[in-house]
């Protein structure tokens, strides 16, 4: 794996992982710190450019989902403060709150991770798919051995999608990050989890509507559950203090398995392959044409942000 401060070449993926370099916040970062990761975060993967034109870059005209994760409610689910963030940067930087759509499998899920929720026509919304006028689309969509219903936010609503993650241990699929959060898009995410989840997990974000609204993965990684995910359990928390941002789906949850991975060695725990849950779902995505999976055809650069600005760091850790 390199860790680089170079642009990465047209045969190459990129992530960008950002990382708060202040003191350690006992409940997670503020709104306005996660505002400057973000900052910095996008700029770099644009290549420098203004801050307006790097998400634009990415994001296309029209709506612009945010699907977070809130299976494990206020203890470990997609901080409030990072959709915020993300929120205000969109709307700082051109687009309207009414074509931003904040989503989760289940409004309950959304509410009971501190969620406000607006299932309205008007502002910024807030819904899940179980919401009225929501649900699943009518069509069957396939991919290999995957034949699912998709959550209409993503086949009706939306233009684009931003895939908003936590980083964790899962206790099947060895990792759950962006491609395992896109479970909660589709209907029946119970059938796809043999195998440790592979080549399930590859083949739901190679279903089409998955696939083409997809613009950006942004992974929380400030506190990481390295062990006994995807539930809470706190004494498997570990602080890293940063975010992960790709707009390659499989790059990002590559860089993202190898803190994970660096995290169990940290605390003494046996590896993912040791205890039978070996992270498979990656090279079955790349097989896919989904991403870089191979650590030789990632360049990842690491940024310290900080009262001070932004200063390029030598590694992960």
């Amino acid at each position: 794996m390199r860790i680089t401060c170079l642009m990465y070449t047209n045969n190459m993926s990129t992530v960008i992982v950002v990382k708060h370099n202040g003191r350690q916040p006992d409940r997670g970062l503020s709104v306005d710190v996660y505002y400057r990761l973000l900052e910095a975060g996008i700029l770099a993967l644009a290549g420098g450019e203004d801050i307006g034109r790097a998400w634009n870059r990415f994001l296309p005209a029209g709506t612009v989902g945010i699907k977070v994760n809130c299976l494990a409610k206020k203890f470990n689910s997609t901080p409030v403060a990072l959709a915020e963030a993300l929120v205000r940067h969109l709307t700082d930087h051109g687009r309207d709150a009414n074509d931003i759509i904040v989503w989760e499998r289940t409004g309950r899920e959304l509410a009971a991770a501190g969620y406000t929720l607006n299932a309205s026509a008007n502002g910024l919304r807030c819904l899940g798919t179980d919401a009225n006028g929501v649900g699943y689309g009518q069509e069957l969509h396939s991919s290999g051995e995957v034949n699912s219903l998709v959550s209409r936010v993503l086949t009706d609503m939306v233009d684009g999608n931003i895939n908003l993650p936590v980083l964790k241990d899962h206790s099947l699929a060895g990792m759950s990050g962006g491609m395992k959060n896109m479970y909660g898009a589709i209907h029946n995410p119970n059938k796809y989890h043999d195998g440790n989840c592979s080549p399930f997990c590859a083949q739901v974000n190679a279903l089409e509507p998955i696939r083409t609204r997809y613009r950006l993965t942004i992974t929380d990684a400030v506190r990481i559950q390295y062990n006994g995910g995807p539930g809470y359990v706190a004494q498997y928390m570990a602080y890293f203090g940063g975010v992960i941002l790709s707009d390659d789906p499989v790059a990002a949850d590559a860089i993202a398995l190898r803190i994970l991975k660096r995290l169990r060695a940290d605390n003494g725990l046996p590896t993912l392959e040791e205890v039978g849950r070996p992270v498979r779902y990656l090279q079955a995505a790349e097989d896919l044409g989904l991403g870089k999976a191979d650590p030789d055809e990632i360049v990842t650069k690491v940024l310290l942000v900080g009262e001070g600005g932004v200063a390029h760091a030598g590694g992960l850790f």
